[in-house]
């Protein structure tokens, strides 16, 4: 039965099922700094550590792993902390506000590390600056996530909200990966290639960092005036860390819960996996020129984006989230895996041929596609999932459903760099290596490597989400207990 009288609820406030459109474009545009957090770590940090300052792809891979797992341990701790909050400001604005200062400082120093240090050395900042930027961040996106939750129930209006937070993420990586490659990553007379160039790295963090600061305070301020109607802890938790560990335990006796996490999972080893390759694969096995690879990029943000808008749409076609999901990785996996393939069994011409920079820019974006309606529906789901916790607890506990959710995607899903370090080193590809001095041997290793793992990830992802059981009927039910109850 429902604890309806537990000390440590959440009270519950007047939630609609539609929110303006002046709301959800400000709430979406708080999705803008992980953006731009996730383009440079996904795209731009092995390589940087790996072929501009020397070290190893591998321990790269592990520092990155490392700084995962840490930052990991904070998610239920926040998540949990947020959902029993008592302040002026609510249970989420608080950690809103607070977290951007230090984000943005982490941010900085970890793309400006000190001249002159070991390859330990540099493996050291690595770990400890990637580790405070993603904590940092973590104090700002959980509670962010949980408040997505806590502004409707609509089966529906969760979707286009995480679909805009979606857009506004794609946002953030446009500023990085297409500004980015136009603005400080172009071509020069020393680099042909400017992603190799060192002195390109510190404007471009220094750039970032106050328009990470802007989106995060302003989702803040943008939905301050949204605290009255949120949720409000009716104590306070006495013990927080055994708490913690029995919301963690409670949310994974939900199956559904299970299902959209190890599915996650999966899904963020191969994300993971990809992201860090992906200049490896422009640069190295398909030869792109700088413009080619801003190019390269902007169709990967246009293919998700369009995507992402057309959410709404295909769920009209196909209903089920879960269903929706599928499309979307398998649709991701066969034309990510395809182009790779096709090259190395030769039925694509080579490198030199003038259609195969365009053929895999256009692949890219067309792969991109199945990226923009799967990745909003991991948060949709687990929205969902908090509406089965509170009909069966009685109360509203969003945060540690993302956090706990994001605490083993993290753990396990930070494999997907490791895995692209190990890639790297078993391919052979020296730092600093130049376009066309790769050994063939070694290209051709990278993508054995590379393409098929795109295919098994994403097969196992699918494998388990298909477990997840909260259908637009059985959701429409659950609201309907839950509207009982409160009766």
């Amino acid at each position: 039965m429902p604890d309806h009288h537990e000390r440590d609820g959440a009270t519950r406030a007047t939630k609609r099922s539609f929110v303006s459109w002046r709301l959800r474009l400000i709430y979406a545009f708080g999705q803008l700094p992980e953006g731009i957090k996730s383009a440079a770590f996904g795209f731009f940090l092995l390589f940087y550590y790996n072929q501009v300052l020397g070290l190893s792809g591998s321990m790269a891979g592990i520092a990155v792993f490392i700084a995962l797992c840490l930052d990991a341990l904070s998610d239920p701790v926040v998540g949990s902390w947020s959902d029993f909050t008592r302040s002026r400001w609510g249970r989420r604005h608080p950690f809103m506000y607070w977290s951007a200062i230090p984000f943005a400082a982490s941010f900085y120093f970890l793309f400006v590390p000190p001249d002159g240090l070991s390859e330990f050395g540099l493996f050291m900042w690595l770990l400890v600056f990637a580790a405070l930027t993603r904590t940092a961040m973590t104090f700002y996106s959980v509670p962010y996530m949980a408040l997505g939750a806590e502004l409707t129930n609509n089966y529906d209006e969760r979707t286009l909200l995480a679909a805009l937070r979606t857009v506004f993420n794609l946002l953030g990586m446009f500023i990085v990966l297409i500004g980015g490659n136009m603005v400080f990553f172009g071509a020069t007379p020393e680099y042909a290639n400017g992603q190799l160039n060192p002195d390109a790295y510190f404007p471009f963090a220094l750039t970032c960092v106050p328009i990470m600061v802007l989106g995060i305070w302003a989702a803040a301020a943008g939905t301050h005036g949204q605290i009255p109607h949120l949720q409000q802890p009716q104590g306070v938790r006495q013990q927080l860390l055994r708490g913690v560990a029995e919301d963690v335990v409670t949310a994974f006796r939900i199956p559904a819960f299970v299902a959209v996490v190890s599915g996650s999972i999966m899904f963020s080893i191969c994300q993971g996996m990809v992201q860090a390759l992906h200049l490896y694969l422009a640069t190295y096995f398909f030869e792109l020129s700088s413009s080619q690879i801003t190019f390269l990029f902007a169709g990967a943000i246009t293919g998700i984006v369009l995507g992402s808008l057309s959410s709404r749409l295909m769920a009209a076609l196909i209903p089920e989230k879960r269903d929706l999901f599928i499309a979307g990785t398998a649709w991701y996996a066969l034309w990510t895996s395809s182009v790779i393939m096709l090259r190395l069994l030769d039925v694509l011409p080579g490198n030199e041929h003038p259609l195969i920079a365009p053929l895999y820019i256009t692949t890219g974006c067309i792969s991109a596609l199945g990226l923009g309606v799967a990745i909003p529906l991991i948060g949709s789901m687990i929205a969902d999932i908090t509406d089965e916790h509170e009909r069966q607890h009685g109360r509203r506990q969003e945060g540690i459903y993302y956090s706990a959710g994001s605490l083993v995607a993290k753990v396990v899903g930070g494999a997907g760099p490791v895995l692209a370090g190990f890639i790297i080193d078993l391919a052979g590809i020296a730092p600093g290596a130049a376009p066309g001095d790769v050994d063939p041997a070694s290209i051709e290793r990278f993508g054995w490597a590379t393409g098929p793992s795109v295919l098994l990830l994403s097969t196992i992802s699918i494998a388990c989400i298909w477990f997840y059981d909260i259908s637009r009927q059985r959701h429409a039910e659950i609201i309907a207990q839950i509207e009982g109850q409160r009766t």
